[in-house]
């Protein structure tokens, strides 16, 4: 495929109009002679922002595969799609076809503000490139990364290689540190900035979370790398409450939240919570459990509230015999045509540290950062203080040390929902909860990774069967560099 992309814009055009502009790449042959192609970095980062997060947290990605897969949703019609590991050719393109389209915009807005000296504007734009690459490597293993989106430099390539998943993490944690060290210079995006509003303090605090979160997924193939940025990112300044989560808000208007574009616009109700999620939740008296899940239907209808979720991997008709009515929607919050779309919150970032703590990589207490994980999750749903009280205290949810280890990756799967790729991430990594493949999935296992698009064997075959053969293999069984027994 061709990884460059001419985008176009005219100045003035709005955020709105950004967020709701088409990715799709222009070849050199198709530039529309009438549009500008020297686009600034100001209108060139809302317009990447949006591409990746809307790829990354959209309804064919979340909803029809990675929650399915990190089991907090799960299909009640059409399982063939993505719930029993059937993946569409054309769907693994979509996310492909980030190369040409979001990071090609996040890739110009960072040198064009690099040449102007202004790193307030380079330095976001490299981090969002960083968020959505370490997603895409988490998919796939090796990608291209060293060679990708330089068609416009000296020695570019249309052809690029993959670069080792260890490569690629190596990279990451320099990028970011370069990213969080350069900024300073300049004005920031302002109202531009679909993310922290223009506030370098708050970009500054998602490079050191994403570095520390980066960090963690290497805690079996490589500890002593791991503990060392991670280490180094605490040092530098995390997420110290959830008004620093990193998140997109959804404007509204022709720009709504994933699950409200599928809904609601376009009238689908293919979804359900998953009854992995729903009957841990239940068995922990979790109050999570009222936001993540709908009453059903028919309970409603009975003057009653029943939680109902549907399991995953059923055949189709085996699904839809449940009952639309009589199973658990996704929680009505993310109904919501603004609910926002996280990349990274600040719960994930206690669990991080509680684990840290636990392992003896960094001070502090495991089962205060563990109980501050906790309490940030629930407050950022609305639970009141005094059933947070109560949940922490229940003898099934008190930090154990002895057992420590998997209390904090379950309490990081909940905290997750709705942020399908990183909880199946987190689940390949620490196996936390047990996932058992449903009776109709196609292969034995809950999936490790993604397979490569086809185009990738017309546009780049040299390259793609090199990485292949580096992995020893590419189906969805095989493990990324990281993902360890």
């Amino acid at each position: 495929m061709t990884y460059k992309k001419l985008t176009m814009a005219a100045a003035g055009v709005t955020l709105a109009l950004f967020l709701s502009s088409c990715n799709d790449g222009l070849t050199d042959l198709n530039v529309n002679p009438n549009g500008p192609t020297d686009v600034d970095a100001e209108y060139l980062f809302p317009q990447g922002v949006s591409s990746v997060v809307g790829t990354l947290r959209g309804a064919w990605f979340d909803l029809s595969m990675t929650s399915l897969w990190a089991q907090h949703y799960a299909a009640i019609q059409y399982t063939e799609d993505g719930d029993t590991y059937e993946v569409r050719p054309n769907v693994v393109e979509l996310y492909w076809d980030l190369y040409p389209g979001g990071l090609e915009d996040l890739t110009q807005a960072a040198d064009k503000a690099t040449a102007a000296g202004n790193t307030n504007k380079a330095g976001p734009a490299s981090i969002m490139k960083s968020w959505a690459l370490g997603v895409m490597t988490e998919l796939w293993g090796d990608i291209p990364f060293s060679e990708a989106n330089n068609v416009d430099k000296a020695g570019g390539t249309t052809t690029p290689k993959y670069d080792s998943q260890q490569a690629i993490y190596t990279a990451l944690f320099a990028d970011l540190k370069s990213a969080h060290d350069q900024m300073g210079t300049g004005t920031g995006y302002g109202t531009a900035d679909p993310i922290y509003g223009g506030s370098v303090t708050g970009w500054k605090k998602f490079a050191n979370s994403l570095r520390a979160r980066h960090a963690m997924r290497l805690s079996k193939r490589d500890p002593a790398t791991a503990q060392a940025q991670l280490t180094a990112a605490l040092a530098a300044g995390v997420f110290t409450s959830n008004a620093d989560d990193a998140k997109l808000v959804w404007p509204g208007g022709g720009n709504t939240s994933p699950i409200y574009t599928n809904a609601v616009t376009d009238n689908r109700d293919d979804h359900r919570v998953s009854k992995t999620l729903v009957d841990t939740l239940a068995s922990l008296s979790d109050p999570r459990l009222a936001v993540y899940a709908q009453c059903t239907d028919e309970s409603v209808d009975a003057g009653g509230c029943a939680y109902v979720g549907v399991p995953n991997g059923l055949s189709n008709p085996d699904a839809i015999a449940l009952g639309l009515t009589k199973t658990s929607k996704i929680g009505s919050v993310f109904h919501d045509p603004q609910a926002p779309s996280w990349l990274m919150a600040y719960p994930e970032v206690l669990f991080i540290q509680a684990e840290a703590a636990q392992r003896g990589w960094a001070a502090g207490s495991a089962a205060t950062f563990y109980n501050a994980g906790i309490t940030a999750s629930l407050e950022q749903w609305g639970i009141s203080a005094a059933d947070i009280a109560i949940y922490l205290a229940q003898p099934r949810v008190v930090y154990n040390p002895v057992t420590g280890l998997t209390q904090i990756a379950l309490q990081k799967w909940i905290a997750l929902y709705g942020q399908g790729s990183d909880a199946w991430a987190e689940f390949r990594r620490t196996g936390v909860p047990d996932l058992m493949v449903g009776p109709e999935a196609i292969i034995p296992t809950v999936a490790r990774r993604l397979t490569y698009p086809v185009s990738e064997q017309s546009f780049n075959k040299a390259n793609l069967d090199a990485a292949i053969a580096a992995q020893g293999g590419a189906a969805l069984t095989n493990r990324v560099w990281w993902d360890m027994p």
